[in-house]
């Protein structure tokens, strides 16, 4: 199905794969070659499987477990430098893979279980996917994987010290426990469309271990690092060529040519299944030590022959575009994750290739259905580019609401105004050129929601959307729109903090100050866990000098959850900037009690030596600010308290470089 000349277009294999006598036939009652590695293996796939339900069970029983053992955790390594469970098995896996090849994906991958088992499925009902040969394609798992795991580190080292500071790199931490499980994992909603994408469809289109092959990140690194393993599939003299080692074959590799030219597997694809090895009728194939592949040298001393590909160059770059403009069309609002996308994007670009084969060539099959004969589409060639066209249209359509709340988020990062502002209550407006970026970002999020407002899909980043499209709405002065929006999703999706707070903001920026506290009391009344709430309740009540309604209300928020560390931190603030003697106490003794719960927080250290001041304590002050110091040493906020503390006191030798150094770091977080 290529449009090359003839003598380039690659060979199908063409072994005899049965025992055959001495005149060329095949004696009755030969059996195919068989692997009789495949049920351990599959055996070892369903108990990994296995494992990783008991994992969720463990952690759906007990509220918390050890961070996901997935390779895609190491992405809060590079973004973050926190170190969990899934980044020490990735390492492990990286290692193991340039000691002993590419075993990981071929023996602890639960996404290869499902290829070869719909490759089994397959198999059964006479299908035995061909590998779509591509060159340019193969990069997409490296290239995926360099964004996944190398970017984040290289744009924080390289580029944010210049464009953004504060994503300075934070160091390296720890975290190998989780309470949500589930936090980076997509649900059922992207799961199966997942599982029927990256599973089936990715093995009937390109072939056995198809996603393995041109979508899995994982893979761009595994394959490269199994060129340095000097663990192989290795042959002795005894190989007869019979090519029943590649008949067995699940990973696309030629074996018999391979171990003819190069005495060893050198292909990257071979994930160390052993296949191979156990169907060979002479045990000519086994694994062992040797010089590692990117030291392996042709037979007659030449380079290795330069492989066949189902595309020229000309096809290779057109749907490459085809290919990237697949994986992005696909990423974004719709929460498409990036494992998904590589899959649906190799996927696509099958699928372009094919309907062009379908202009162009007179003859087309895709396995057992002829979709084109003598120049003449058949029924099976008008359904498949059909259902491509469907592919296409439905890919054009998620791409275009994509691209609108991509074009919304850009003018809306220059939608530059404090929410204290928007929010104030006071009539103050933004500059006229804040407003219509204000209403340019607003257009096009309405598109790209569901009707009535636009023509997108529904799904869990509609409420992301609306709360933006809310907040326009406030920013362009149209309180009532940004209210009533806000109520529509609390009614259909049900009433939560995020719903009452942007409620109760939208209600006080219209003018309404007493409504606004009225109706964000009456809902942490329903709700008193909704401590964030409260706390803008308790700032609304302060900034209207009501700082009597404040007290109370946080002494009544204390009173229902005896155990609420923050409502008890914000009494005891209240209580000490009181200023009466009685209160002080009273504060000091709550914070006291704070630490005793929580002993290692610097800030209630500093609240507490502000009300040990107040009552003339000293000494204790002193020690309190040490102490937050010594929790905080490279806070400004604590240098410049003791240093002003050290200062009233005529400690002046300590306290003049606390004072500059404070100065100083106070000056760097400001600019950045």
């Amino acid at each position: 199905m290529s449009c090359e000349p003839k003598a380039q277009r690659p060979s199908s294999l063409s072994l005899t794969v049965l025992p055959a006598g001495p005149d060329g036939h095949v004696p009755k009652g030969a059996k195919a070659p068989h692997s009789r590695m495949g049920w351990k293996r599959a055996t070892v796939l369903v108990t990994i499987q296995l494992l990783m339900i008991v994992h969720v069970v463990q952690w759906l029983w007990t509220g918390e477990t050890i961070s996901p053992l997935e390779p895609s955790e190491a992405m809060e390594t590079s973004k973050y430098g926190v170190i969990n469970a899934g980044t020490v098995l990735f390492l492990l896996a990286l290692t193991s893979t340039a000691l002993l090849g590419r075993w990981f994906c071929g023996w602890a991958c639960h996404i290869v279980l499902l290829q070869d088992f719909c490759g089994y499925l397959m198999k059964k009902v006479g299908i035995r996917p061909k590998l779509f040969r591509s060159r340019l394609l193969l990069w997409m798992p490296l290239a995926l994987a360099v964004y996944m795991f190398l970017w984040p580190i290289a744009y924080r080292v390289a580029i944010a010290p210049y464009t953004r500071p504060e994503l300075a790199w934070p160091g390296f931490s720890t975290d190998f426990t989780t309470t949500d499980f589930w936090a980076t994992f997509p649900g059922v909603l992207m799961a199966v469309p997942f599982l029927l994408v990256c599973g089936f469809l990715t093995v009937y289109l390109l072939g056995a271990k198809g996603y393995c092959t041109y979508g899995c990140p994982y893979g761009g690194f595994f394959a490269p690092l199994d060129e340095l393993s000097p663990v192989r599939i290795r042959v002795s003299d005894a190989c007869t060529q019979c090519g029943h080692c590649t008949a067995v074959c699940t990973s696309n590799v030629r074996v018999h040519e391979e171990v003819r030219d190069f005495k060893m597997v050198v292909d990257q694809g071979c994930m160390k299944c052993l296949d191979c090895v156990s169907a060979c009728p002479e045990q000519a194939l086994h694994v062992g030590f040797g010089k590692p592949a990117f030291m392996a040298k042709h037979r007659d001393g030449a380079s290795a022959p330069a492989r066949k590909y189902d595309l020229s160059w000309g096809e290779e770059i057109a749907l490459a575009l085809v290919a990237i403009a697949a994986f992005f069309a696909v990423r974004g609002a719709i929460g498409v994750p990036l494992l998904f996308a590589s899959g649906i994007a190799a996927c696509v670009t099958y699928l372009a290739w094919l309907c062009a084969e379908l202009v162009r060539r007179r003859d087309v099959r895709l396995h057992r259905f002829q979709l084109k004969r003598d120049g003449r589409v058949q029924g099976a060639g008008a359904a498949a580019a059909a259902l491509s066209g469907v592919a296409f249209a439905g890919l054009a359509y998620v791409g275009a609401i994509n691209t609108l709340v991509a074009a919304g988020d850009f003018v809306m990062s220059r939608v530059d105004v404090p929410p204290a502002v928007v929010y104030s209550g006071t009539g103050m407006r933004p500059k006229p050129e804040v407003v219509r970026d204000a209403e340019r970002a607003r257009a096009c999020y309405l598109l790209a929601l569901p009707a009535p407002d636009g023509f997108g899909i529904d799904g869990p980043w509609r409420p992301v959307l609306e709360g933006r499209v809310s907040w326009l709405d406030a920013v362009r002065g149209d309180y009532k729109a940004s209210e009533m929006r806000i109520c529509a999703l609390a009614e259909r999706d049900g009433m939560n903090e995020a719903f009452a707070a942007g409620i109760a903001r939208a209600i006080r920026g219209g003018g309404d100050i007493p409504g606004a506290v009225d109706y964000a009391r009456a809902q942490w009344d329903a709700h008193p866990e909704w401590e964030g709430l409260r706390e803008q309740v308790v700032d609304w009540l302060i900034e209207d000098e009501r700082r009597g309604d404040a007290l109370a209300l946080v002494r009544e928020a204390v009173k229902r959850r005896p155990d609420d560390l923050n409502a008890m931190r914000r009494l005891s603030i209240l209580l000490i900037e009181s200023g009466a003697v009685a209160d002080v106490e009273e504060g000091v003794a709550l914070v006291t009690r704070t630490l005793e719960i929580a002993p290692d927080n610097p800030f209630a250290y500093r609240m507490r030596a502000d009300g040990n001041l107040a009552l003339g304590k000293v000494a204790e002050a002193e020690r309190d600010l040490r102490r937050a110091m010594e929790l905080a040493p490279d806070d400004w906020r604590f240098m410049q308290a003791l240093g002003e503390f050290l200062m009233s006191h005529d400690q002046m030798r300590e306290a003049i470089p606390l004072i500059k150094r404070a100065t100083e770091e106070r000056a760097a977080e400001m600019k950045r």
